[in-house]
């Protein structure tokens, strides 16, 4: 079965794939982490490569978007404790 979704724990590779694909991630806990969930495509796996070579990001709407994902997935493994 080939894997439709990439997972990662990342927050600064996912926070970059977010800016770059302009889409936010799916979120999925497990064992108490947050992982961000990204359909798989040729556009994910450019911004990948992007991110790893080092592109230029804007840092205000970097620094934005880490502030953003990192409250999120706070919130969802506070919720995954809470209800298990």
């Amino acid at each position: 079965m080939k894997q439709k979704e990439f997972e990662t724990a990342d927050l600064y590779l996912s926070s970059a794939i977010t800016l770059l694909l302009k889409r936010p991630p799916n979120f999925r806990v497990e064992n108490g982490r947050t992982l961000f969930v990204f359909p798989i495509s040729d556009d994910l796996y450019k911004a990948m490569n992007a991110y790893n070579n080092g592109v230029s990001l804007n840092a205000y709407e970097y620094a934005q978007m880490l502030k953003r994902l990192r409250a999120e997935m706070l919130m969802r493994r506070g919720m995954d404790g809470r209800n298990g």
